[in-house]
């Protein structure tokens, strides 16, 4: 007479558990393929983000050139105030010449604003005729 096993055949445990192994891997990678890719999508809003700050910080820095707040001379780079402790910005001025080769009156102003950490580096440029602007000066038309 024969019994029946109550264990079913050792062939079907082995596919079972080659089944669960491969489900898991299988598992591993699609969590490993979607982590790196919000990992890149974080840093690519993180680098978009900062490259949009550095061009308000350069074009603040040229409207204040225009207004006459700041000079229109070459300098190092120079930190910009609290909260934008990790930001600097540099003035590279450039002499422009006319078709004939003659000197013109405009300056081609370059700003160079720099991140420390992470590092990002925007230049904004523009062509302006410096040294006609004046301080604001207060006007007496204006109420107190």
């Amino acid at each position: 007479m024969k019994t029946k096993s109550l264990h079913p055949r050792p062939t079907a445990e082995g596919a079972v558990l080659l089944e669960v192994i491969l489900a898991l891997v299988l598992f591993a990678a699609a969590a490993t393929i979607i982590g790196n890719s919000l990992t890149s999508a974080i840093e690519s809003v993180e680098r978009q983000r900062l490259s949009i700050h550095a061009t308000n910080l350069a074009g603040s820095v040229l409207a204040e050139i225009q207004l006459g707040i700041r000079s229109a001379t070459a300098g190092g780079p120079e930190a910009f105030e609290k909260p934008f402790d990790h930001w600097t910005w540099q003035l590279v001025p450039v002499a422009t010449e006319t078709e004939a080769g003659e000197a013109s009156d405009l300056t081609r102003l370059e700003v160079v604003v720099r991140h420390e950490d992470p590092t990002l580096v925007h230049r904004l440029t523009q062509v302006l005729k410096v040294g006609q602007s004046r301080p604001p000066t207060p006007s007496a038309n204006l109420p107190l």
